[in-house]
């Protein structure tokens, strides 16, 4: 299994926008912060708004947030926003099959989603990684025995 990468920049401007949640930040700014070019982040957005998961507001005090707190979305709700209903394993069940083969799918294709569904916004959000990394690294820059 993998993901898009239209479904990779959308979990990148979610983690951007839930560190400045519940401010509007303007697409262009979330281009260059990500990297992310700025008509695919326009691009993405649209698909995210229409999805339920982010608002976006134009004008001069406009811009794009999140339509929730970040520690009420999980990574999962953007993945299915972006993947194709279509996928095979998406309507696999475990328990409408007797066949080892259907099972198996769907077995990988829940271990594929648990994590990203355990995940929220929060816990990816950009500062709080780097805060948590400041807190693992010794101040006194030298190695704990």
């Amino acid at each position: 299994m993998w993901l898009n990468q239209r479904t990779v920049d959308a979990i990148r401007l979610m983690a951007e926008l839930s560190a400045r949640w519940p401010r509007a930040v303007k697409a262009a700014d979330l281009a260059a912060i990500t990297g992310i070019t700025f008509l695919n982040v326009q691009k993405t957005a649209h698909a995210l708004s229409r999805a339920g998961l982010l608002e976006a507001e134009r004008g001069r005090y406009g811009g794009l947030r999140l339509v929730r707190a970040a520690d009420e979305m999980k990574v999962a709700e953007i993945v299915r926003a972006f993947e194709p209903a279509d996928c095979p394993v998406n309507f696999l069940a475990a328990d409408q099959s007797r066949d080892p083969v259907s099972t198996l799918m769907f077995r990988a294709h829940r271990g594929f989603f648990q994590p990203l569904e355990e995940t929220t916004l929060a816990d990816i959000e950009p500062r709080a990684i780097a805060r948590k990394g400041d807190q693992a690294a010794p101040r006194s820059g030298r190695i704990p025995a």
